[in-house]
């Protein structure tokens, strides 16, 4: 089964969930051509925005995702609060991370939010996603292999995209 992020960025934004992608799937809308099968998502910790995140989680009838598979967890708002940086979960939809504080110098839903863009992934689903260079320095950050496999890829597209830029006309 091909990983398909749309379902579960339309649930999202049904329930007005304030995120940013990052990770891999984030990379791939810059124009990355490395595989990805699960969404990143840096989400708004506020109460409201930890209420909406808690609703749409459920509607995905989200799971905690652990070696031994899948476990049922009761998610609203105060289990969300009470994750300290990380949490992995299985969706009917496809795997979900919700990096509440991801590796590197950007701290939370606002930061990454900061530089992010809005970008229609589907005829009326637009998701905001983290400014390439901000995924590249969470990547470098975090040194798991996965992620320092990624950076060649990662650092000659945006050389790409910033080359193009130079000789778009004004």
């Amino acid at each position: 089964m091909k990983f398909d992020p749309r379902p579960i960025c339309t649930i999202l934004n049904e329930e007005g969930v304030r995120y940013v992608l990052i990770g891999g799937f984030a990379a791939a809308v810059h124009g990355s051509p490395l595989p990805t099968s699960d969404v990143d998502i840096v989400p708004s910790r506020d109460d409201d925005g930890l209420e909406r995140l808690a609703r749409a989680l459920n509607r995905l009838h989200a799971r905690l995702r652990t070696e031994s598979g899948p476990v049922d967890v009761h998610i609203d708002a105060a289990f969300l609060k009470a994750m300290p940086f990380m949490l992995n979960l299985v969706t009917d939809e496809g795997d979900v991370d919700l990096a509440f504080s991801p590796a590197g110098p950007l701290d939370g839903y606002s930061d990454w939010n900061a530089d992010a863009v809005e970008v229609e992934i589907a005829p009326a689903l637009k998701v905001r996603i983290a400014a390439l260079d901000a995924i590249i320095d969470s990547k470098r950050s975090a040194g798991r292999a996965k992620d320092l496999y990624a950076l060649p890829y990662l650092e000659s597209l945006r050389d790409e995209i910033a080359a193009r830029r130079l000789h778009e006309p004004d």
